[in-house]
């Protein structure tokens, strides 16, 4: 079964078209303290109550719809319920980045050193409110963490992750505190590299990774994979990183039509994250 099968009619650039089913959850003072999307099978059927997928979006947050689609096909596929925290209050427009931020490599291929450097200054003139939340990704780490406390509290005992960019660094902030007992574990899509939680995280993490990315090069990959490989070998931590070829920061999340690499890792990345969730929170084990 593929994840969400992309053609012209369900794809807008980088937009997920649809309509959302699920519900938003308000902050509840003394009940809730981050508000969030939920998203229920259509069927209505939940396989188990205990368990949930936690989808941590990118910087964008819920401004796109991605998320919420996204999630709603998670929950039609595993039939469990799935909460899209907002851990990122006002996040700043996506648009805001098209002219600087390829959606696949070389988009630009005639653009002048000058040029990009012109755009660039552009962005940031009308970004620069939001560079604190964007460079500093620690500051995003007590809401989501508040998010896990409330499912915790509502009675959810396992909970998966599925992070794409920033929330991709929420995962590697989140696995690493020992007191999130309810976390089996995560799937890391294009992160930001978050070096200084890799040693303690023991519990299962799976990564998509792009082959052009400036947040997360070759090296800081090499890095990781030396980590997370040892304690596969050493401790019997599941481990896994797929790189996935001509794509670059967002494919997993934002994917395109342009680009067919890019659509074939958008589905590879999700259907990756359903497999993970079907074997950490369900016990289904593959033949």
């Amino acid at each position: 079964m593929s994840f969400i099968p992309l053609s012209p009619c369900c794809l807008t650039g980088a937009k997920l078209t649809g309509m959302p089913r699920g519900v938003f959850q308000p902050a509840v003072e003394g009940q809730r303290k981050v508000a969030r999307y939920h998203a229920k099978p259509s069927d209505g059927e939940v396989v188990d109550g205990k368990v949930a997928l936690v989808f941590l979006t990118d910087a964008f947050g819920l401004s796109l719809p991605n998320p919420k689609i996204m999630a709603d096909a998670f929950a039609d596929q595993l039939k469990i319920n799935v909460f899209v925290p907002e851990y990122i209050i006002n996040p700043p427009p996506a648009e805001v980045f098209d002219s600087v931020a390829p959606i696949y490599p070389n988009q630009f291929p005639n653009r002048s050193f000058f040029a990009g450097l012109k755009l660039f200054i552009e962005v940031l003139w009308k970004t620069w409110r939001w560079l604190p939340m964007l460079l500093f990704p620690k500051r995003q780490v007590p809401l989501a963490q508040s998010s896990i406390n409330d499912l915790t509290s509502e009675g959810y005992t396992s909970l998966a992750l599925v992070g794409y960019c920033r929330g991709g660094s929420m995962i590697q902030y989140l696995l690493s505190n020992p007191a999130n007992t309810t976390l089996v574990g995560g799937v890391i899509c294009h992160p930001g590299a978050e070096k200084e939680t890799w040693g303690k995280i023991d519990r299962p993490t799976w990564w998509h990774m792009a082959d052009h990315d400036q947040m997360f090069g070759q090296k800081a990959i090499d890095g990781m994979r030396e980590v997370f490989g040892k304690k596969r070998e050493d401790e019997g931590v599941d481990f896994e990183c797929v790189v996935h070829k001509d794509t670059v920061h967002g494919f997993a999340c934002r994917p395109t039509l342009d680009h067919e690499p890019t659509k074939t890792a958008f589905e590879e990345a999700n259907t990756s994250a359903v497999r993970f969730c079907k074997k950490y929170l369900l016990g289904e084990f593959e033949d």
